[in-house]
């Protein structure tokens, strides 16, 4: 459940070496995307509100998908604004403490390729832990919403 967005061609730049460049783009992506927020906290949500948005899960059954306020969330988590974030969606608090736990384990991946495999298990059940939550959170809001 990481975030991998830059394109492996620029990685390539940096290392030749395939867990480096994989630990490198999941760095580089969570500081871009949080820098992203965090630049762009103000404005964000009114630039998103240009953009087409089609909820599949909305769609074809009528009720919100685990991730529904999610980005809006992340903007109010960008201002402080917690509590706003969590009525939002309460298992985005979660996902954005696995988003910036994701920088200092990745420094460590690379700075020591000793704990390549740790960090990697560690984001692997925390990504796990997380959508736990996120599939809790939706299910008690379905039921609630009954």
């Amino acid at each position: 459940m990481e975030i991998a967005i830059i394109p492996r061609w620029m990685l390539k730049f940096f290392s030749e070496n395939y867990a480096q460049q994989y630990n490198l783009n999941i760095l580089l992506s969570n500081i871009l995307v949080w820098l992203l927020f965090f630049i762009f906290k103000n404005s964000l949500l009114q630039f998103l509100s240009y953009i087409p948005h089609y909820c599949l899960i909305d769609r074809v059954m009528g009720f919100a998908c685990p991730v529904c306020g999610v980005t809006r969330a992340f903007c109010e988590i960008s201002k402080g604004d917690l509590g706003a974030a969590y009525l939002l969606n309460a298992a985005s608090i979660m996902v954005a403490l696995f988003f910036i736990a994701q920088i200092p384990l990745r420094l460590v991946s690379l700075f020591n390729s000793n704990y390549i495999d740790k960090v990697n298990l560690i984001s692997k059940y925390g990504g796990r832990i997380v959508l736990i939550v996120i599939l809790l959170n939706w299910s008690i809001k379905l039921i609630i919403n009954l």
